[in-house]
């Protein structure tokens, strides 16, 4: 029969360099005590990376630059958070912002919105926490992704302060979506936000 820790050495082969895993994930394999120390072993091996409390990752390996084993991205333990505790992830205004034209600015930071609880999940010693903002829920039903941007940007800017953004950029994108492709949506976002919109387009009004 094998080992607690052959059991987790076999399933974290099997999911691939990069990816994160929580103690939790190997509840089939043993007790948590047991688990726990499996867990431990492993990393003095140097077969698993210890990221965080908790925060297991099986290190990619550098094989183009020589720079030896990496521990996972933010994307990736980003994504095991938000698949293990089932939230949504979105992006922050600023994000949004740029996609639209709005603004310049690129965010370096791992930022983003979500329809959960907002929180600071740090990852790795030296590297910054990823920030989650809570949004409304309603964000992320929206078929466009580009009407969830919209709203996302311009909620951050807020009504009375749209005058100081060139929009040029922003109904450029939109009128290069058939009106038709974001209909259902508008009649879900705030109403200065869909009278907006409307107004890239030549026809809606009449069309409604």
């Amino acid at each position: 029969m094998d080992s607690v820790e052959k059991k987790i050495e076999r399933m974290v082969r099997a999911g691939g360099e990069g990816k994160v895993w929580f103690p939790s994930d190997f509840f089939e394999c043993g007790s948590d005590k047991a688990v726990s120390k499996a867990l431990q072993r492993l990393v003095a091996d140097d077969f698993l990376m210890r990221m965080e409390r908790g925060l297991y990752c099986y290190p990619t390996v550098d094989r183009k630059w020589g720079m030896g084993k990496l521990p996972a991205s933010s994307d990736e333990v980003l994504k095991a958070y938000a698949d293990r505790d089932g939230f949504r992830i979105g992006p922050c205004p600023g994000e949004a912002q740029n996609a639209l034209g709005l603004s310049e600015q690129v965010v370096m930071n791992p930022v983003f919105t979500t329809d959960g609880p907002s929180r600071r999940i740090p990852y790795h010693k030296g590297a910054r926490p990823i920030v989650l903002y809570h949004v409304s829920p309603r964000i992320f039903n929206y078929r466009s992704r580009v009407v969830m941007l919209a709203v996302i940007a311009l909620n951050d800017i807020g009504k009375e302060d749209l005058w100081e953004f060139d929009l040029e950029g922003m109904e450029r994108i939109f009128r290069g979506i058939p009106y038709e492709e974001i209909r259902e949506d508008l009649r879900n976002t705030p109403s200065w936000i869909r009278n907006l919109i409307l107004g890239f387009y030549d026809t809606p009004r009449r069309q409604s």
